[in-house]
Formats: C-alpha cells, structure tokens, sequence
C-alpha cells in the first residue's frame, strides 16, 4: 500500500485524546509524547494494517480493527482498505499511572 488514508474519529475519540493532552500536560509530559503522538497519526495515515496488532475483522463491514502502543498512547482504530479510510475508535494511557 502506498497511498494516504483518511482518517476520522468520533465526537467521543476527540474527547478521549483532549481528555488525555490536558491529562499529560499537567504531568509535565506533554513534551516527550508529542513526537509519539505524531507518529501514530503519520502511521495510520501510511500504513494502518503494519501497524499496531490485528484484533478482529468485521467481514460485514470491511473493517480491519487493530490496536497499537506508543508509549504513553494506546489507540483503538479500525482500517477499511477498499476506501482508504481508517476510523479512531478510542484513545486511552499505554499505562495509567496513579
């Protein structure tokens, strides 16, 4: 695959990183997981199916759901190929701290 894929997310996904930047900018990490952040959208933007881990396929839908860690990131995502479109579904911490 050598094109771009569009992508989209939920009204919820949005609130879920917003939620996650206030969250790590408070903590004072929001400077080393910026590079992070930037490449999970350049991936899923390339090349969404080598990256992140297969966790199903919805035949009915065309739907390739994955999940990818990019420490402090884990992102939930499924890649529709035919259309070149790859959906946010959810964003939460690779590893919630206390």
């Amino acid at each position: 695959m050598n094109g771009i894929f569009a992508l989209s997310q939920s009204i919820r996904a949005e609130e879920e990183l917003d939620n996650l930047l206030i969250l790590l900018n408070a903590r004072g990490e929001w400077v080393p997981a910026a590079p992070a952040l930037r490449w999970i959208f350049e991936e899923l933007a390339r090349t969404p199916m080598e990256f992140g881990e297969s966790r199903e396929y919805l035949a009915h839908l065309d739907l390739h759901v994955r999940v990818a860690f990019v420490d402090p990131f884990r992102v939930k995502f499924a890649a529709n190929l035919p259309n070149w479109q790859v959906f946010i579904q959810r964003w939460s911490l690779d590893k919630p701290r206390a």
